[in-house]
């Protein structure tokens, strides 16, 4: 009896995970559902079990870039983050590579560039955001109404705009000659994020941040409170309101 039980555990074990059974379309459905719920951790699990056996399926790499990216936030350390973003960059570039007209393939690589852009030297930071600007442009030619693809370039106006002195003179050796950014067009890209997703509470955030920069308090004020106002529903979302906060406190 002893035995049979010892076998029997033995064959459970060796089965894996009681999802490893299902076929890849009904996996990546099941990482889908944890995602929406921010268990980044168990969606990434079953990406990468689906990888096994579709190494070269770009929509897959771009979730398993994703979650690799949104793990960023769940440790404190430069080095892990820039491991999770290291990470995250390999398979959103597997991605691209994989298949081309992707759009949110060459949207994850703009923001994996970007996110990992602070943890880098000047030097880097900035031929980092050269890319950014690159691969939100192509992903933007693929699908012009994917709203997050106008935030990211709607960060990338506000933080080109807002370089310091050392940095403007490396970007200017990066990028050739100083990119046209500024303010202005960041409002536009925000604006046009909020259009195509009005329930993303960074959008409103971000709008409010840049009208602050620009002086325009009451704008940001309406924008910045909007955003605070809002339920949390993705990953950075309390970060977000942590800037909103902090850009409302020097109003």
């Amino acid at each position: 009896m002893k035995l049979l039980l010892c076998l029997s555990l033995l064959i459970l074990t060796q089965r894996g995970p009681a999802w490893a059974a299902e076929d890849s379309t009904s996996l990546i459905k099941r990482g889908d559902a944890l995602d929406a719920k921010l268990e980044n951790r168990q969606a990434l699990e079953i990406y990468l079990e689906v990888e096994k056996t579709e190494p070269s399926n770009a929509e897959l790499l771009h979730r398993i870039s994703r979650e690799y990216g949104l793990m960023m936030d769940d440790v404190s350390s430069a080095a892990e983050k820039r491991q999770f973003g290291e990470k995250a960059l390999v398979y959103a570039n597997r991605a691209v590579a994989a298949d081309g007209k992707n759009a949110k393939a060459q949207l994850d690589t703009a923001i994996c560039y970007g996110r990992l852009a602070p943890l880098m030297d000047s030097k880097t930071k900035i031929a980092y955001s050269k890319l950014v600007k690159q691969y939100v442009e192509q992903s933007l030619a693929l699908d012009p109404d994917d709203d997050l693809t106008y935030h990211v370039l709607g960060a990338w106006n506000y933080e080109v705009t807002n370089l310091n002195p050392v940095l403007r003179a490396i970007a200017r050796v990066i990028y050739g000659e100083l990119p046209s950014a500024s303010y202005e067009q960041a409002v536009e890209n925000f604006k046009k994020a909020i259009q195509l997703n009005p329930r993303r509470l960074a959008n409103h955030v971000e709008l409010g941040r840049t009208y602050a920069a620009m002086g325009k308090k009451e704008e940001a004020r309406e924008e910045l409170s909007k955003g605070l106002g809002m339920p949390n529903r993705e990953k950075g979302d309390p970060e977000s309101k942590r800037l909103a906060q902090e850009a409302l406190s020097k109003l």
